[in-house]
This record gives structure tokens, sequence and C-alpha cells, in this order.
């Protein structure tokens, strides 16, 4: 840790503290633990005789290599999606216990013990299908009660922290430095900027999702940081490239990873057919592979391929943009995945 970073967390443990004694939360007992491997948030587990409480501070430049900048309101937005989530699945998302805005603080219920962090289960081979099940049932419940609720689509309008955190560094970078596929990757863009349906969580992806690691086991989705009213297509393609990139990494469970991209993609599209159409195939997976280059192109690269696995995963992603499928069983057999 830099003398820097150390001083933040000193910052920032004070302001925790002082947000927890606020809201009547903070008693004469208490620990308080830095927590690392972020890149986007400053953050701390306090726990006290009776509660643990997660506490984040958005960075407005995030810890990566490359200059990436954002808005640290974003928490803002963070906590009233989350409020809003809850009410929808109020198992699935962590209780909004305090924000601070003066010190631009959000403070959350600390997960219930037992849940891991989904993508190191994955990469450590732990996969079970029916978790895609669950957050595919998940995802469509929340798009289709935002859909349908005026207040939602007017509250998450602004769309400035997705383009800063997503279009910019994945998109706009990967199409840079790779300028055969950058006119499909623009008009993928320009469609996406000029649709409006649903809120849209921005970062649905297995480090956010928290899960107890058995069958049926709790599920929590976290990091609302960029949700905003958009292209839900945007949501299940992002959680489709993970799995796709996990299945590069970990090709000994290919079945498993592709029975569970199947089951999170079947059950979303049943949930969603009636009111708000099934992803259209040949789009979705056109978004899939943009998120796939970025992974190794953009500015927040997978931390776990090798330099082999990045080739595979950059020929990979060309090659759907070049001959984008029109379903999963055809990607599998065009990829050989």
């Amino acid at each position: 840790m830099t003398t820097a970073e150390a001083s933040a967390g000193d910052d920032l443990r004070e302001v925790a503290l002082g947000a927890l004694r606020h809201a009547g939360l903070l008693h004469d007992e208490h620990t308080v633990q830095p927590l690392a491997g972020g890149v986007s948030n400053d953050v701390l587990v306090v726990r006290t005789a009776q509660s643990a409480f997660v506490v984040k501070r958005a960075l407005p430049r995030l810890r990566v290599v490359e200059v990436w900048e954002a808005s640290a309101e974003r928490s803002y937005t963070e906590a009233a999606a989350l409020r809003w989530a809850h009410g929808v699945a109020p198992d699935a998302v962590p209780g909004v216990v305090a924000v601070d805005r003066e010190n631009n603080v959000l403070v959350i219920e600390l997960a219930p013990a037992g849940y891991g962090d989904w993508k190191q289960q994955l990469l450590a081979g732990d996969v079970r299908p029916d978790v895609g099940t669950r957050l595919g049932a998940l995802l469509a419940d929340w798009h289709l009660a935002s859909a349908s609720d005026p207040r939602v689509l007017a509250d998450f309008d602004d769309q400035e922290t997705f383009g800063q955190l997503r279009v910019q560094p994945f998109y706009t970078v990967a199409a840079e430095r790779n300028p055969d596929a950058a006119p499909v990757i623009a008009e993928l863009v320009e469609r996406m900027a000029s649709t409006r349906v649903s809120i849209v969580h921005g970062d649905f992806s297995p480090k956010n999702i928290l899960a107890e690691p058995l069958v049926g086991g709790g599920l929590w989705v976290i990091d609302w940081e960029v949700a905003h009213v958009g292209d839900p297509t945007f949501d299940v393609a992002f959680l489709l490239h993970h799995l796709i990139c996990k299945i590069i990494a970990r090709p000994d469970r290919r079945d498993e990873l592709i029975a569970t991209a199947e089951n999170f993609l079947q059950t979303y599209s049943d949930r969603t057919r009636a009111s708000l159409g099934a992803p259209d195939g040949r789009h979705l997976l056109a978004h899939t592979g943009v998120l796939v280059l970025a992974r190794v192109d953009g500015k927040s690269p997978v931390d776990y391929f090798s330099t082999a696995q990045r080739d595979e995963a950059r020929a990979l992603a060309l090659k759907m943009l070049r001959e984008t499928p029109t379903g999963l069983a055809e990607l599998w057999r065009m990829t050989n995945v």
C-alpha cells in the first residue's frame, strides 16, 4: 500500500465511523478492516457487537494502469439503485444503511457469512449451472419491473457514468485498438445510446455476485454504481462475456460453464419474451464479442489470462464480430470453445 492509499484509508475510516455514529449504529466496541482488490472504490468493513457494514467511497480516478476517470457522485446512484432493487428482490441485494453525501460515502449491509465471490468460485472450478438459472430470473425481474415504472425511468435517465465506466473504456478503446472492428462497434454504441427500455445494472459480473457455495444457496448482486436506464441487452451480454472468458481460463469446466450460460439466457428470455421480447441473438452476441475483446484490449483487462489465453480471447472476439452467431449453440460450434 502506498503512503497516499494509507492516508486515504485513514480518512475513510474516520468518515465511515462518523456516518455510522450519525445513524446511531456505532457502539463502543468496533473493528475496521480495509478491503483490497477493488479498482473503483475505497472499501472498509466495520464490525460492531450487533452488526457489520461495508463502507464504500467512489474514486474519481480508478486504480488501473491507464488514466480512467469517472464522477465520484455515482455513489448516490448506487444507493438509489440498491434501494429500488431491494424493493423488487429484497433477498438479492444488500440493504442501504446510510449515505453521507458530504463525504461521498455509502454504507451498506455486509453479506451473510458463507457468501463468496462468484468470480473466484468459477476460477477455482466450482461451477453450478443453477446459479445461471437464478441470475437469469433475477435480471429479468429487475428489467421488467423498471420498464413498467415511469418514476424509475426518470430517476435513472443519466447515462454519464455508464459512458465513463463502460462505453469509453470498453467499446471506444477496443475499437481504437482494433480498427477493422471499429465500424461494427460504432453501430452497437449508437444503437445502445438510443435505447432506453429499462434499468440496466451496468456491471452484472461474477465479481459483483456473492453466492453461497451450495446448490440453491443465497445470492446477492452488488455494485450498482453504473445503474442507468438503457439497453437491457448490455446486462445480458456482460454476464455472458464473463462466462466465455471463464471458459477460456478453465477449459476443464467447459461443459458446466456452457450450461450456466445457457441456463442464464434461457431463463432470462423466457421471462422477458412476453413484455420486453427475448434478446435478439445476433445483436446480443455482437455486444458479447466486443466485451470479450475489451477484456484484452480495453482499459480493464481481465487479471487471470495467460498471454496465450489473451490471444485466444482476442481471436475469438474478432471472429464473433466478423461472423456474429445468432445464438449460443451456433457460438459454441463456431468457436469450438
